[in-house]
Protein backbone atom coordinates (compact mmCIF):
# COMPACT_ATOMS: atom_id res chain seq x y z
CA UNK A 1 0.00 0.00 0.00
CA UNK A 2 1.40 3.42 -0.60
CA UNK A 3 1.23 6.75 1.24
CA UNK A 4 -1.40 8.38 -1.04
CA UNK A 5 -3.69 5.29 -0.64
CA UNK A 6 -2.79 4.75 3.19
CA UNK A 7 -3.48 8.67 3.90
CA UNK A 8 -6.75 8.14 1.90
CA UNK A 9 -8.18 5.24 3.83
CA UNK A 10 -6.69 7.17 6.91
CA UNK A 11 -9.15 9.54 5.88
CA UNK A 12 -11.89 7.28 5.05
CA UNK A 13 -12.05 5.62 8.82
CA UNK A 14 -11.84 8.75 10.50
CA UNK A 15 -15.03 9.80 8.60
CA UNK A 16 -16.79 7.16 9.37
CA UNK A 17 -15.72 7.40 13.06
CA UNK A 18 -17.34 10.65 13.01
CA UNK A 19 -20.34 9.82 11.57
CA UNK A 20 -20.55 7.14 14.40
CA UNK A 21 -20.12 9.76 17.19
CA UNK A 22 -23.51 11.97 15.35
CA UNK A 23 -21.54 14.04 12.96
CA UNK A 24 -24.03 14.98 9.69
CA UNK A 25 -23.66 15.37 6.58
CA UNK A 26 -22.21 19.19 6.69
CA UNK A 27 -19.23 18.19 8.68
CA UNK A 28 -18.29 15.02 6.43
CA UNK A 29 -18.80 17.55 3.44
CA UNK A 30 -16.58 19.87 5.26
CA UNK A 31 -13.92 16.76 6.40
CA UNK A 32 -13.67 16.30 2.43
CA UNK A 33 -13.55 19.98 0.86
CA UNK A 34 -10.83 21.18 3.58
CA UNK A 35 -8.61 17.93 2.54
CA UNK A 36 -9.07 18.56 -1.27
CA UNK A 37 -9.35 22.57 -1.02
CA UNK A 38 -12.31 22.48 -3.31
CA UNK A 39 -15.86 23.55 -2.72
CA UNK A 40 -17.73 20.80 -2.38
CA UNK A 41 -21.75 20.92 -2.62
CA UNK A 42 -24.13 18.10 -1.18
CA UNK A 43 -27.18 17.49 -2.68
CA UNK A 44 -29.93 14.72 -2.11
CA UNK A 45 -31.76 13.21 -4.95
CA UNK A 46 -33.96 15.82 -5.84
CA UNK A 47 -30.96 18.14 -5.79
CA UNK A 48 -31.61 19.68 -2.70
CA UNK A 49 -28.66 21.14 -1.47
CA UNK A 50 -27.85 19.64 2.12
CA UNK A 51 -23.94 20.84 2.70
CA UNK A 52 -21.76 23.24 1.39
CA UNK A 53 -18.29 23.96 2.02
CA UNK A 54 -16.02 26.29 0.01
CA UNK A 55 -12.51 26.54 1.33
CA UNK A 56 -11.22 27.51 -1.95
CA UNK A 57 -13.03 31.17 -1.56
CA UNK A 58 -15.10 31.40 -4.62
CA UNK A 59 -18.08 33.59 -3.25
CA UNK A 60 -20.70 31.94 -5.16
CA UNK A 61 -23.88 31.76 -3.45
CA UNK A 62 -25.70 28.07 -3.50
CA UNK A 63 -29.16 28.13 -3.36
CA UNK A 64 -32.13 25.84 -2.02
CA UNK A 65 -31.73 23.29 -5.19
CA UNK A 66 -28.39 22.79 -7.33
CA UNK A 67 -29.00 22.99 -11.12
CA UNK A 68 -27.56 19.31 -11.48
CA UNK A 69 -27.02 18.78 -15.21
CA UNK A 70 -26.71 15.37 -16.07
CA UNK A 71 -24.78 13.73 -18.65
CA UNK A 72 -26.61 10.68 -20.32
CA UNK A 73 -29.12 10.23 -17.82
CA UNK A 74 -31.74 11.90 -20.13
CA UNK A 75 -31.90 14.93 -18.42
CA UNK A 76 -31.75 16.07 -15.41
CA UNK A 77 -34.76 12.96 -14.10
CA UNK A 78 -35.21 13.10 -10.51
CA UNK A 79 -34.96 9.78 -8.89
CA UNK A 80 -32.90 8.38 -11.71
CA UNK A 81 -29.92 5.87 -11.39
CA UNK A 82 -27.08 6.83 -12.57
CA UNK A 83 -23.50 4.34 -12.52
CA UNK A 84 -21.87 5.03 -9.00
CA UNK A 85 -18.26 5.91 -8.56
CA UNK A 86 -17.15 7.75 -12.38
CA UNK A 87 -16.62 11.15 -12.43
CA UNK A 88 -18.86 13.31 -14.58
CA UNK A 89 -18.46 17.25 -15.41
CA UNK A 90 -20.53 19.92 -15.46
CA UNK A 91 -21.00 23.84 -15.89
CA UNK A 92 -23.07 26.24 -13.67
CA UNK A 93 -24.12 29.97 -14.49
CA UNK A 94 -23.67 31.84 -11.48
CA UNK A 95 -23.40 35.63 -10.21
CA UNK A 96 -19.57 35.00 -10.29
CA UNK A 97 -19.63 33.51 -14.03
CA UNK A 98 -19.63 30.46 -15.51
CA UNK A 99 -18.44 27.77 -13.05
CA UNK A 100 -17.07 23.95 -14.12
CA UNK A 101 -17.70 21.15 -11.33
CA UNK A 102 -17.23 17.20 -11.10
CA UNK A 103 -19.78 15.78 -9.79
CA UNK A 104 -20.25 11.91 -8.36
CA UNK A 105 -23.77 9.76 -8.21
CA UNK A 106 -24.29 8.87 -4.82
CA UNK A 107 -26.41 5.31 -4.54
CA UNK A 108 -26.56 2.14 -4.64
CA UNK A 109 -28.04 -0.06 -7.70
CA UNK A 110 -31.10 0.86 -8.25
CA UNK A 111 -31.28 3.66 -5.68
CA UNK A 112 -30.16 7.28 -5.92
CA UNK A 113 -29.36 9.20 -2.36
CA UNK A 114 -27.97 12.46 -3.90
CA UNK A 115 -24.96 13.51 -5.53
CA UNK A 116 -21.55 14.59 -4.68
CA UNK A 117 -20.55 17.95 -6.44
CA UNK A 118 -17.07 19.23 -6.60
CA UNK A 119 -16.49 23.07 -7.51
CA UNK A 120 -13.64 22.74 -10.26
CA UNK A 121 -12.87 20.83 -13.81
CA UNK A 122 -12.10 17.39 -13.89
CA UNK A 123 -8.57 17.77 -15.28
CA UNK A 124 -7.90 19.88 -11.82
CA UNK A 125 -7.89 16.58 -9.65
CA UNK A 126 -5.10 14.26 -9.10
CA UNK A 127 -5.43 10.54 -8.12
CA UNK A 128 -5.37 11.75 -5.03
CA UNK A 129 -7.73 13.95 -4.35
CA UNK A 130 -10.46 11.70 -6.71
CA UNK A 131 -9.70 8.47 -4.26
CA UNK A 132 -10.53 11.05 -1.26
CA UNK A 133 -13.85 11.99 -2.79
CA UNK A 134 -14.89 8.42 -3.97
CA UNK A 135 -14.20 6.76 -0.51
CA UNK A 136 -15.75 9.89 1.78
CA UNK A 137 -18.48 9.87 -0.86
CA UNK A 138 -18.95 6.01 0.42
CA UNK A 139 -19.30 7.67 4.52
CA UNK A 140 -21.98 10.54 3.08
CA UNK A 141 -23.82 7.74 1.54
CA UNK A 142 -24.37 5.84 4.84
CA UNK A 143 -25.09 9.20 5.73
CA UNK A 144 -27.64 10.42 3.40
CA UNK A 145 -29.25 7.03 3.89
CA UNK A 146 -29.65 6.88 7.35
CA UNK A 147 -31.43 10.98 6.93
CA UNK A 148 -33.72 9.45 4.30
CA UNK A 149 -34.64 6.63 6.55
CA UNK A 150 -35.22 8.91 9.15
CA UNK A 151 -37.36 11.15 6.87
CA UNK A 152 -39.56 8.21 5.32
CA UNK A 153 -40.59 7.10 9.41
CA UNK A 154 -41.25 10.95 9.78
CA UNK A 155 -43.20 11.21 6.42
CA UNK A 156 -44.90 8.08 7.61
CA UNK A 157 -46.44 9.68 10.97
CA UNK A 158 -46.82 12.87 9.33
CA UNK A 159 -48.93 11.18 6.96
CA UNK A 160 -51.53 9.55 9.33
CA UNK A 161 -51.79 12.51 11.21
CA UNK A 162 -52.95 15.17 8.56
CA UNK A 163 -55.44 12.55 7.35
CA UNK A 164 -56.75 12.36 10.75
CA UNK A 165 -56.59 16.72 10.72
CA UNK A 166 -58.30 16.94 7.26
CA UNK A 167 -60.85 14.66 7.77
CA UNK A 168 -61.98 15.64 11.50
CA UNK A 169 -60.94 11.94 12.67
CA UNK A 170 -59.56 13.02 16.14
CA UNK A 171 -61.28 12.65 19.90
CA UNK A 172 -60.27 16.04 21.22
CA UNK A 173 -58.49 19.23 20.63
CA UNK A 174 -56.53 18.74 23.21
CA UNK A 175 -54.99 15.00 21.85
CA UNK A 176 -54.73 17.01 18.66
CA UNK A 177 -52.29 20.21 19.53
CA UNK A 178 -50.50 17.93 21.42
CA UNK A 179 -49.81 15.38 19.07
CA UNK A 180 -48.95 18.94 16.30
CA UNK A 181 -46.21 19.88 19.16
CA UNK A 182 -45.05 16.65 18.78
CA UNK A 183 -44.66 16.48 15.19
CA UNK A 184 -43.00 20.13 15.24
CA UNK A 185 -46.18 22.02 13.88
CA UNK A 186 -46.33 25.56 13.50
CA UNK A 187 -49.44 25.59 15.57
CA UNK A 188 -50.77 29.43 15.16
CA UNK A 189 -52.87 30.13 12.75
CA UNK A 190 -54.50 31.61 9.65
CA UNK A 191 -53.56 28.62 7.63
CA UNK A 192 -53.59 28.00 3.38
CA UNK A 193 -54.41 24.32 1.87
CA UNK A 194 -52.69 23.63 -0.81
CA UNK A 195 -53.68 20.34 -3.01
CA UNK A 196 -51.39 19.18 -6.04
CA UNK A 197 -52.59 16.96 -8.69
CA UNK A 198 -49.14 15.66 -10.23
CA UNK A 199 -48.88 12.11 -12.26
CA UNK A 200 -48.84 9.31 -9.53
CA UNK A 201 -45.35 7.75 -9.97
CA UNK A 202 -43.55 11.33 -9.33
CA UNK A 203 -46.17 11.53 -5.49
CA UNK A 204 -42.98 11.07 -3.81
CA UNK A 205 -40.58 13.33 -5.78
CA UNK A 206 -42.84 16.30 -6.09
CA UNK A 207 -43.43 16.40 -1.87
CA UNK A 208 -39.64 16.79 -2.00
CA UNK A 209 -39.78 19.53 -4.05
CA UNK A 210 -41.38 22.28 -2.66
CA UNK A 211 -39.59 25.26 -0.80
CA UNK A 212 -37.98 24.21 2.48
CA UNK A 213 -40.09 27.64 4.52
CA UNK A 214 -42.87 29.78 3.85
CA UNK A 215 -43.65 32.79 5.92
CA UNK A 216 -40.91 32.12 8.54
CA UNK A 217 -41.97 28.60 8.98
CA UNK A 218 -42.19 25.35 7.15
CA UNK A 219 -44.58 23.97 5.58
CA UNK A 220 -45.99 20.84 5.67
CA UNK A 221 -45.43 18.16 2.93
CA UNK A 222 -48.39 15.05 2.71
CA UNK A 223 -49.46 12.65 0.08
CA UNK A 224 -53.66 12.08 0.93
CA UNK A 225 -55.32 10.25 -1.83
CA UNK A 226 -52.76 10.05 -4.71
CA UNK A 227 -52.50 14.24 -4.42
CA UNK A 228 -49.64 16.45 -2.09
CA UNK A 229 -51.20 18.50 0.41
CA UNK A 230 -49.23 21.47 1.71
CA UNK A 231 -50.09 22.95 4.79
CA UNK A 232 -48.77 26.67 4.88
CA UNK A 233 -49.00 29.37 7.98
CA UNK A 234 -50.16 32.65 7.63
CA UNK A 235 -49.62 33.93 10.21
CA UNK A 236 -48.57 37.96 10.76
CA UNK A 237 -50.03 38.33 7.07
CA UNK A 238 -52.11 40.52 5.81
CA UNK A 239 -55.14 39.88 2.64
CA UNK A 240 -52.03 41.57 0.46
CA UNK A 241 -49.53 39.67 1.86
CA UNK A 242 -50.89 35.95 1.66
CA UNK A 243 -51.90 36.23 -1.93
CA UNK A 244 -48.37 37.77 -2.74
CA UNK A 245 -46.75 35.07 -0.70
CA UNK A 246 -49.11 32.28 -2.10
CA UNK A 247 -48.03 33.58 -5.91
CA UNK A 248 -44.25 33.49 -4.78
CA UNK A 249 -44.38 30.19 -3.25
CA UNK A 250 -46.51 28.60 -5.82
CA UNK A 251 -44.09 29.98 -8.84
CA UNK A 252 -40.92 28.55 -6.96
CA UNK A 253 -42.44 24.98 -6.85
CA UNK A 254 -43.56 24.92 -10.07
CA UNK A 255 -40.43 25.93 -11.34
CA UNK A 256 -38.55 22.98 -9.18
CA UNK A 257 -40.97 20.79 -10.56
CA UNK A 258 -40.79 21.87 -13.88
CA UNK A 259 -36.71 21.60 -13.67
CA UNK A 260 -36.95 18.15 -12.41
CA UNK A 261 -39.37 17.06 -15.42
CA UNK A 262 -42.47 17.10 -13.42
CA UNK A 263 -44.91 17.95 -16.00
CA UNK A 264 -48.89 17.92 -15.87
CA UNK A 265 -49.01 19.72 -12.62
CA UNK A 266 -52.88 21.14 -11.45
CA UNK A 267 -53.21 23.10 -7.98
CA UNK A 268 -56.03 24.11 -5.96
CA UNK A 269 -56.22 26.49 -2.87
CA UNK A 270 -58.88 26.84 -0.57
CA UNK A 271 -59.96 29.29 1.69
CA UNK A 272 -57.90 30.80 4.77
CA UNK A 273 -58.21 28.36 7.46
CA UNK A 274 -58.46 30.06 10.89
CA UNK A 275 -57.12 27.38 12.76
CA UNK A 276 -55.78 23.76 12.76
CA UNK A 277 -59.90 22.74 13.16
CA UNK A 278 -60.92 24.66 10.37
CA UNK A 279 -58.05 23.01 7.94
CA UNK A 280 -61.03 20.11 6.56
CA UNK A 281 -63.36 22.88 4.84
CA UNK A 282 -59.89 24.40 2.90
CA UNK A 283 -58.85 21.29 2.59
CA UNK A 284 -62.35 20.33 0.94
CA UNK A 285 -62.36 23.82 -0.77
CA UNK A 286 -58.96 23.11 -2.17
CA UNK A 287 -59.90 20.00 -4.04
CA UNK A 288 -62.92 21.14 -5.52
CA UNK A 289 -60.67 24.50 -7.06
CA UNK A 290 -58.20 21.89 -8.17
CA UNK A 291 -61.27 19.65 -9.86
CA UNK A 292 -62.89 22.79 -11.56
CA UNK A 293 -59.50 24.28 -12.44
CA UNK A 294 -58.61 21.23 -14.50
CA UNK A 295 -61.72 21.02 -16.24
CA UNK A 296 -62.30 24.89 -17.32
CA UNK A 297 -58.86 24.96 -18.09
CA UNK A 298 -57.68 27.50 -15.26
CA UNK A 299 -54.48 27.48 -15.44
CA UNK A 300 -51.70 25.32 -13.30
CA UNK A 301 -53.40 27.20 -10.09
CA UNK A 302 -57.02 27.42 -9.10
CA UNK A 303 -58.36 29.65 -5.81
CA UNK A 304 -61.19 28.36 -4.37
CA UNK A 305 -62.19 31.87 -3.67
CA UNK A 306 -62.01 33.26 -7.19
CA UNK A 307 -64.61 30.33 -8.15
CA UNK A 308 -67.30 33.39 -7.98
CA UNK A 309 -70.62 31.04 -7.38
CA UNK A 310 -69.32 27.95 -7.63
CA UNK A 311 -67.63 28.26 -4.31
CA UNK A 312 -71.16 29.37 -2.74
CA UNK A 313 -72.71 26.03 -4.46
CA UNK A 314 -69.67 23.27 -2.90
CA UNK A 315 -70.77 25.42 0.56
CA UNK A 316 -74.01 23.97 0.84
CA UNK A 317 -74.63 21.06 3.26
CA UNK A 318 -74.07 17.77 2.35
CA UNK A 319 -78.07 16.32 1.95
CA UNK A 320 -78.66 19.43 -0.11
CA UNK A 321 -75.68 18.46 -2.71
CA UNK A 322 -76.99 14.54 -2.67
CA UNK A 323 -80.08 15.80 -3.36
CA UNK A 324 -78.90 17.40 -6.31
CA UNK A 325 -77.04 14.81 -7.50
CA UNK A 326 -79.82 12.57 -7.71
CA UNK A 327 -81.86 14.77 -9.32
CA UNK A 328 -79.24 15.75 -12.14
CA UNK A 329 -77.47 12.59 -12.45
CA UNK A 330 -80.16 9.96 -10.90
CA UNK A 331 -81.32 8.34 -13.98
CA UNK A 332 -78.48 7.40 -15.65
CA UNK A 333 -76.92 5.90 -12.61
CA UNK A 334 -79.56 3.99 -12.11
CA UNK A 335 -79.67 3.35 -15.55
CA UNK A 336 -75.97 1.68 -15.68
CA UNK A 337 -76.67 -0.05 -12.58
CA UNK A 338 -79.81 -1.95 -14.50
CA UNK A 339 -78.09 -2.50 -18.26
CA UNK A 340 -74.02 -2.72 -16.98
CA UNK A 341 -73.44 0.21 -19.44
CA UNK A 342 -71.36 2.92 -18.52
CA UNK A 343 -72.66 6.59 -19.27
CA UNK A 344 -72.18 7.96 -16.22
CA UNK A 345 -68.14 7.38 -17.12
CA UNK A 346 -69.11 8.34 -20.89
CA UNK A 347 -69.88 11.97 -20.14
CA UNK A 348 -67.58 12.71 -17.25
CA UNK A 349 -64.60 11.42 -19.45
CA UNK A 350 -66.45 13.97 -22.62
CA UNK A 351 -66.18 16.67 -19.95
CA UNK A 352 -63.01 16.12 -19.12
CA UNK A 353 -61.83 15.84 -22.64
CA UNK A 354 -63.57 19.54 -23.18
CA UNK A 355 -66.41 18.15 -24.94
CA UNK A 356 -64.11 16.75 -28.31
CA UNK A 357 -65.57 14.02 -29.85
CA UNK A 358 -62.28 12.35 -31.13
CA UNK A 359 -60.22 13.07 -27.85
CA UNK A 360 -63.02 11.22 -25.67
CA UNK A 361 -63.49 8.61 -28.15
CA UNK A 362 -59.81 7.71 -27.76
CA UNK A 363 -59.56 8.17 -23.83
CA UNK A 364 -62.85 5.85 -23.95
CA UNK A 365 -61.43 3.15 -26.69
CA UNK A 366 -64.64 3.33 -28.84
CA UNK A 367 -65.45 4.42 -31.83
CA UNK A 368 -66.89 7.90 -32.85
CA UNK A 369 -70.36 6.86 -33.66
CA UNK A 370 -70.57 4.77 -30.45
CA UNK A 371 -69.68 7.61 -27.78
CA UNK A 372 -72.50 9.93 -29.86
CA UNK A 373 -75.00 7.20 -29.56
CA UNK A 374 -74.42 6.98 -25.74
CA UNK A 375 -74.16 11.13 -25.55
CA UNK A 376 -77.72 11.30 -27.16
CA UNK A 377 -78.88 8.56 -24.58
CA UNK A 378 -77.36 10.17 -22.15
CA UNK A 379 -79.85 13.27 -23.10
CA UNK A 380 -82.45 11.38 -23.82
CA UNK A 381 -82.56 10.33 -20.09
CA UNK A 382 -81.30 13.82 -18.27
CA UNK A 383 -83.74 15.76 -20.62
CA UNK A 384 -80.66 18.03 -21.15
CA UNK A 385 -78.88 19.56 -24.03
CA UNK A 386 -75.08 18.71 -23.86
CA UNK A 387 -74.71 21.80 -26.31
CA UNK A 388 -76.03 24.40 -23.47
CA UNK A 389 -73.14 25.40 -21.38
CA UNK A 390 -75.59 25.36 -17.85
CA UNK A 391 -76.37 21.91 -18.54
CA UNK A 392 -72.99 20.80 -18.64
CA UNK A 393 -72.46 22.94 -15.78
CA UNK A 394 -75.11 21.11 -13.56
CA UNK A 395 -73.33 17.97 -14.85
CA UNK A 396 -70.04 18.92 -13.93
CA UNK A 397 -71.16 19.81 -10.90
CA UNK A 398 -73.24 16.90 -9.67
CA UNK A 399 -70.19 15.02 -11.10
CA UNK A 400 -67.45 16.50 -8.62
CA UNK A 401 -69.85 16.60 -5.23
CA UNK A 402 -69.92 12.25 -6.44
CA UNK A 403 -66.27 12.68 -5.47
CA UNK A 404 -66.38 14.98 -2.74
CA UNK A 405 -66.85 13.73 0.98
CA UNK A 406 -69.69 16.00 1.08
CA UNK A 407 -71.95 13.08 -1.02
CA UNK A 408 -70.50 10.17 0.67
CA UNK A 409 -71.41 11.26 4.67
CA UNK A 410 -75.05 10.33 3.76
CA UNK A 411 -74.46 7.12 2.27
Amino acid sequence: MNMKTGICNELFIKSIEELALGRDIPYITGMLAEEIGKGVIITDSVNRVLAFHDPSGTGVAVGEFFPLNREGSGGNKAGAFEETGRFREGQWATDKGILNYVYLTIGVPGKLYGHCIVLCAGRELDTRQKMIIQQLSLTLLLALKESLDQEVIREQLLDEFTYDVLYNNYDSKVALFEKARRLKWNLEGPFAVVVMDVPTHKLSTARRLGPAVFNTSSPIYTVINENVVIILSLTNLSDVQIKTALKEFTTELLGNLAFNHVKDVHMGIGCVATNLTDLHQSFQEAKVALELGKVFSAGDISCFDEMGFLKFIFSAPAQELQEFVQRILGKIIAYDLEMETELLKTIEVYLNQHCQITNCAKALYIHENTLRSRLKKIEQLLGFDLKRIDHLLNIYIALQILKTDHYHEFE
